[in-house]
């Protein structure tokens, strides 16, 4: 619906402000901030009116650009702030001090947005302050307006109902080969979707979680293959042997790989680590369980799992570390255009789906011996399926009741204080002490004692700690509870309020930072303030000598008068006397 507004006529005197689009250079839809100078030109004493681009600091004379460029000048303010910004609203973006048309593709939230730009093809996220209303000015000499045409791209929100798979705006993963034939998949944003010869085809540029530049990345056009939609988040408790894994390496982009070992805390508080084996390289890297995700394959618009090779073959069962997202996160919502699979569908279809056995093809000439390989291949499931369980043995010890029976018998009476002691009430041990069993029988009652008295102090020195502790402090404790876990320890409350502490710690000390960051500016200030009075005073005392000179040039100033007048009278007197 097109609106107009009346328009002041254009001034093109001294002072004011303009905008100007140069004709005929492809970017029409940019308007450059300007200002009209006066400037006298050489071998001259007449000025001529010149345009300063507000970027640069040469002027160019306005003659010499009447031919050139479109001259317009600026929209009201009160039209400015009148917009309503939504997927699909026509925008003039404030960008390198020039006002580049586009439209609006994803709103971030009430005052962050991206805008998308055709010429070239780009997205740019912006404040609503740097947002004004798409408007074109009418010049009719005696009468000027300007006017806002359909606020919505229409012809883009045809094809968001049409459900597109990338739409402009759209964050996706890119297919890269790397040199040695390896396929990863990089973070991407699509920029723009075209058809070619009837095919929808896409440009993107790659966006690196770590390490590079996204801004100095080129464009890159691909089609559909190239392409797939993020993966839904899915929490892992714990990863397995033998698990396929995507991690995220060195800005290279998403790898495939298998867990070939785990292990507890290392460096980093509660956080475990994993050796993998990247399945193209075959090098083995150690992450950290947080960078890693579970292997999905895009096929035929779902997410498909790809199991283990523990797993396979292992009936209808499903992974219990793989936890519904929707049950402890938010809700993921996939940008504009992108239609994916709920996760509740997904983890669905994987309990559904029994995993067919492994055969190798009948041999003609040897029928007799399919039963026999039939009976190795099941040997050697039973095997793998044996080794899935002596490496998971460690975590089954961790949930055994107290019914479990120790590597000792509990002769000492230190036992009846352990159980009396209120620590221990408030969070109740079962440990199995598994690891002593390489430790001399006589020897395992003992330990087992200073253990427990151990976690009981443990547990008091983090009710001890206090807000300037150092970092270590925090890390040290968690590690000690993490040595006393192998050993059947329940530490997960006294871990999760660890980690909650060391949070606080963290902010503290960001907020410290702060202040210290005020009370400088404050010094400053306030050192500002005091060289103010300084001056203040000095100039106090300059105007009280001033006073004092002033008055003496009025009395000399009355005594020169009085002399004038003397010498006046002695005049008179002399001229009228006598002969």
């Amino acid at each position: 619906m097109e609106r107009q507004i009346p328009s002041e006529s254009l001034s093109l005197s001294e002072g004011c402000e303009i905008e100007i689009s140069y004709k005929n250079n492809g970017n029409e839809s940019i308007w450059y901030k300007a200002i009209i100078e006066a400037k006298p030109p050489k071998n001259s004493t007449f000025k001529e009116l010149c345009v300063r681009l507000l970027k640069e600091d040469v002027s160019t004379p306005l003659n010499e650009l009447r031919d050139k460029v479109l001259i317009r000048p600026i929209p009201p303010k009160n039209v400015q702030a009148c917009i309503d910004l939504e997927i699909g609203t026509f925008v003039d973006a404030d960008y390198k001090d020039a006002w580049w048309a586009g439209f609006v593709v994803k709103v971030i939230d009430d005052d962050k947005f991206w805008v998308y730009f055709d010429s070239p093809p780009d997205i740019i996220q912006f404040d609503r302050n740097h947002l004004r209303p798409h408007l074109e000015w009418v010049d009719e000499k005696i009468f000027s307006w300007w006017i806002t045409r359909s606020t919505r791209n229409s012809e883009f929100l045809k094809r968001l109902a049409e459900e597109p798979r990338f739409s402009p705006g759209t964050m996706v993963e890119l297919c890269s080969k790397r040199d040695e034939g390896e396929v990863v998949w990089v973070p991407a944003m699509v920029f723009k979707e075209f058809k070619e010869n009837d095919v929808y085809k896409y440009i993107v540029k790659d966006k690196p979680l770590i390490g590079r530049s996204y801004r100095t990345r080129p464009n890159k056009t691909v089609d559909l293959r190239s392409l797939r939609p993020i993966p839904p988040f899915i929490r892992v408790k714990e990863y397995q042997l033998e698990d396929y894994i995507e991690v995220y390496h060195d800005g290279i982009g998403w790898r495939q790989g298998r867990v070939m070992e785990t292990r507890g805390v290392m460096e980093s508080l509660s956080q475990r680590w994993c050796t993998l084996l990247i399945e193209a390289t075959k090098e083995q890297i150690t992450f950290k369980q947080s960078d890693l995700r579970p292997l999905r394959v895009w096929e035929d618009g779902l997410w498909k799992t790809r199991e283990s090779s523990l797993t396979q073959g292992s009936g209808d069962k499903t992974d219990d570390s793989v936890m519904n997202a929707n049950e402890s996160d938010p809700p993921v919502t996939p940008p504009p255009g992108i239609t994916t699979t709920p996760l509740k569908q997904i983890e669905a279809e994987s309990q559904r789906t029994t995993f067919p056995k492994k055969t190798l093809p009948r041999n003609e000439n040897s029928s007799g011996n399919d039963s026999t390989r039939e009976n190795e291949n099941s040997n050697r499931k039973r095997k793998r399926e044996g080794n899935l369980c002596s490496v998971s043995s460690v975590e089954e010890n961790k949930v055994k009741d107290t019914t479990t029976v120790l590597l000792f018998e509990k002769k000492l009476p230190i036992w009846k204080i352990l159980e009396s002691m209120e620590v221990l009430k408030a969070v109740p041990q079962s440990p199995h002490f598994s690891p002593l069993a390489e430790i001399r029988e006589d020897s395992r009652e003992m330990l087992a004692v200073g253990m427990m008295l151990t976690f009981s102090c443990l547990l008091d020195q983090v009710k001890a700690l206090q807000h300037d502790e150092t970092i270590s402090s925090f890390i040290n404790l968690s590690n000690s509870f993490t040595e006393l876990e192998t050993h059947g320890f329940n530490v997960q409350v006294a871990q999760l309020r660890i980690n909650k502490l060391l949070t606080l710690r963290g902010m503290q000390s960001k907020k410290l930072d702060e202040l210290k960051g005020v009370k400088k500016a404050t010094a400053e200030k306030e050192s500002v303030k005091a060289e103010n009075e300084r001056k203040i005073l000095e100039l106090q005392r300059l105007n009280k000598e001033m006073d004092k000179e002033i008055a003496q040039s009025i009395s000399s100033e009355a005594k020169i008068v009085q002399q004038l007048d003397d010498m006046k009278l002695e005049f008179h007197a002399t001229a009228s006397a006598p002969w």
